[in-house]
């Protein structure tokens, strides 16, 4: 009885020792693969996987600038970029509470649709 008792926590000490070997190389191969990827960095700190993703960034943060500029300036127009600067002002920090302001900015949404989608 001893011996087969022994033998069994033999095994089981080799199996938790072949486990821990195991999940350590997987950690190893993932920190390796983390460490060797490259990203790339926008001018606004933002970091995109590849080259493609980081020009069309680049491209749109240049053209919706004026969208995201502080609204506090004095005599700002009623229009940036096309869009009327009270739908700005729910998009970025208001929100649409409900259906209705949703349907009555349903054009402005098109339009900035159609500016991200290009």
């Amino acid at each position: 009885m001893g011996v087969i008792l022994t033998n069994f926590m033999d095994i089981t000490l080799i199996a938790i020792a072949i486990f821990i070997l195991v999940a350590i190389v997987f950690l190893g191969l993932y920190l390796f693969k983390s460490i060797n990827k490259k990203s790339f960095l926008a001018e606004d700190g933002s970091v995109f996987d590849n080259e493609s993703d980081l020009d069309v960034y680049q491209k749109l943060y240049e053209e919706t600038k004026p969208l995201f500029s502080s609204d506090s300036e004095k005599g700002s127009p009623q229009l940036i970029l096309g869009f009327d600067k009270s739908f700005i002002t729910k998009l970025s920090s208001e929100g649409f509470p409900d259906l209705k302001t949703l349907v009555k900015y349903r054009k402005q949404f098109k339009s900035l649709s159609d500016l991200i989608n290009t």
